[in-house]
């Protein structure tokens, strides 16, 4: 998983005729002037308005962009009054950049990181902000790039160097992001997160066993590493090994008690050890934290056709 940076369809608007007050209906009868001053044309895209053009995706984005914007609104005040008075300010710079980056506006975020890096092209935060960025715009091997120039400028900032081995593993470059785990272990053989992520290469490349060892180095540093416990809990279900992968299941489920996912794994594993009525109670209650969850409905599915096989043949 990246880690983050530092810090319904219609083709106009149409009144429903019901609840409309008796004025309004009155003044759309009366008064046709007004309706031809508004107009919508499909194929451009245009919506006119006392005969000036808007262009309904850019106003889209607009508004979007300003919500998005609204919960850092006193933040980028101060940024944007710093940069008034200095357009050149590195940190005011840096600090919006991550603002649009916490409100997703991603595009004006990488570009005040080249803002930034004009000024201070040294500063690894920025190259690693940037590559935070780049990722989750899914341009990779740019990503990959500004990891790279992060390392190089601080090879101890050791989040870049697991970044760099997931976007490199998401190009499906999976003996690469493995190199660039195993380099990073013999740097800090106590990062967790990077025995997580040489575990999830591991098990892409089909090496379970050693994909379990990893995770179980990541946990023995961290046991309480919800994602490495999820994991290897999937890792032994796919081997077959259902107590085990209960095991760390319930584990994980006391740090995160309220988490969809893991109690529909725990349901699914359950279930494939013979365990159908408690593995329909925990498929429920995965349902019951998020109604309409795909993997939690499937096991459902399957269990409640195998409780009724059950019956049907207790009943001959």
């Amino acid at each position: 998983m990246i880690k983050g940076i530092e810090k319904e369809k219609t083709t106009g608007v149409e009144k429903s005729p019901r609840g409309k007050r008796e004025k309004d209906v009155q003044e759309e009868s009366t008064d046709q002037e007004k309706m031809a001053a508004f107009s919508y044309d499909k194929g451009t895209g245009l919506l006119t308005f006392h005969g000036e053009n808007y262009e309904i995706l850019s106003l889209f984005l607009a508004v979007r962009n300003l919500y998005a914007s609204l919960p850092f609104f006193e933040e980028l005040q101060v940024c944007s009054e710093r940069l008034e008075i200095n357009p050149q300010d590195a940190t005011a710079l840096f600090q919006k950049a991550v603002l649009m980056y916490k409100a997703r506006r991603f595009e004006t975020a990488l570009q005040l990181t080249a803002q930034v890096l004009i000024i201070a092209p040294d500063d690894h935060r920025v190259w690693y902000n940037r590559g935070v960025i780049l990722s989750e715009m899914g341009r990779l091997e740019e990503a990959i790039e500004a990891y790279d120039r992060t390392i190089e400028l601080e090879p101890a900032f050791e989040v870049a160097w697991d970044n760099k081995g997931v976007a490199l593993a998401r190009l499906g470059r999976f003996e690469e992001s493995l190199d660039t785990y195993e380099n990073i272990l013999l740097k800090y053989p106590g990062y967790a997160e990077a025995w997580a992520g040489k575990g999830s290469v591991l098990s892409s490349l089909g090496r379970e066993e050693e994909a379990f060892e990893a995770y179980s180095s990541a946990l023995r540093i961290r046991p309480d590493y919800l994602e490495a416990l999820a994991s290897a809990g999937s890792l032994l279900s796919r081997l077959g090994r259902f107590e085990e992968a209960l095991i760390n299941y319930d584990k994980a489920l006391q740090f995160a008690p309220t988490e969809p996912r893991l109690w529909a794994a725990r349901g699914f594993a359950l279930s494939e050890g013979g365990k159908q009525e408690e593995a329909l109670q925990s498929c429920n209650r995965a349902l019951e934290l998020k109604p309409g969850f795909v993997p939690a409905l499937e096991t459902k599915v399957k269990i409640l056709s195998e409780i009724r096989r059950q019956k049907a043949r207790a009943s001959q």
